[in-house]
């Protein structure tokens, strides 16, 4: 793994990366590293413009993947700033490797986009795209004839899951005109299927009511 990599693609690779990046953790009341497989994130909490912490907690990862022989993309990597002041001051650019780090309005993480208004329009816009595009599958395997029974199998498997992926995270704060966007599709699809489906507040409710008590 030294020399060659991690194969992409494997099984082994994400637990072969989460191994070798085990010991970089850090945790305190305003800066967290978090990290799952390959993908890691820096979240700060900036108060009254001390970002010390903040940047110095960049600068550690960035000297500890040098010294362990990791090598940062910083095309891929992103900055974006979540800042509800009404006096706002462009921050400076976080440096990596002498290149500026990016600053975008939105993100994609872990399949769900955040923006820095903290809402689920921009997330809600790659959902409907994504349903749009299975929805054309869906109807192409009712023109072949295909059983109500299998077009249901397909629309729970491949549409349902991405209409649905996440809704725990932002199915409460989604605004009405995007929960109302995604319903149509789940129509759309239901006079395709032939049955009756789950809309989004009716499959938040059974994701809240599957999940365990604290």
């Amino acid at each position: 793994m030294g020399n060659t990599g991690a194969p992409q693609g494997t099984v082994l690779s994400p637990f072969l990366f989460t191994t070798y990046t085990a010991d970089f953790q850090y945790h305190s009341e305003t800066c967290h590293l978090q990290k799952y497989s390959d993908d890691t994130v820096i979240v700060g909490c900036v108060e009254n413009g001390q970002e010390d912490e903040y940047r110095d907690l960049v600068e550690s990862f960035v000297r500890w993947s040098r010294e362990n022989l990791l090598q940062l993309n910083v095309t891929k990597t992103k900055e974006m700033v979540v800042d509800f002041s009404k006096s706002k001051s462009p921050p400076s650019p976080v440096c990596i490797s002498g290149k500026d780090v990016e600053l975008v309005p939105s993100y994609r993480f872990l399949g769900v986009q955040l923006d820095n208004k903290l809402e689920w329009s921009t997330n809600t816009d790659a959902v409907y795209k994504k349903a749009m595009s299975r929805l054309y599958f869906l109807r192409r395997l009712r023109s072949f004839s295909v059983c109500s029974r299998m077009l249901h199998m397909f629309y729970q498997s491949v549409m349902a899951s991405t209409i649905f992926f996440a809704a725990v995270c932002w199915g409460a704060g989604i605004k009405a005109k995007d929960a109302n966007r995604l319903n149509k599709i789940i129509k759309k699809a239901e006079s395709v299927v032939g049955c009756n489906l789950a809309n989004l507040p009716s499959a938040i409710r059974l994701y809240n009511s599957s999940k365990p008590s604290q």
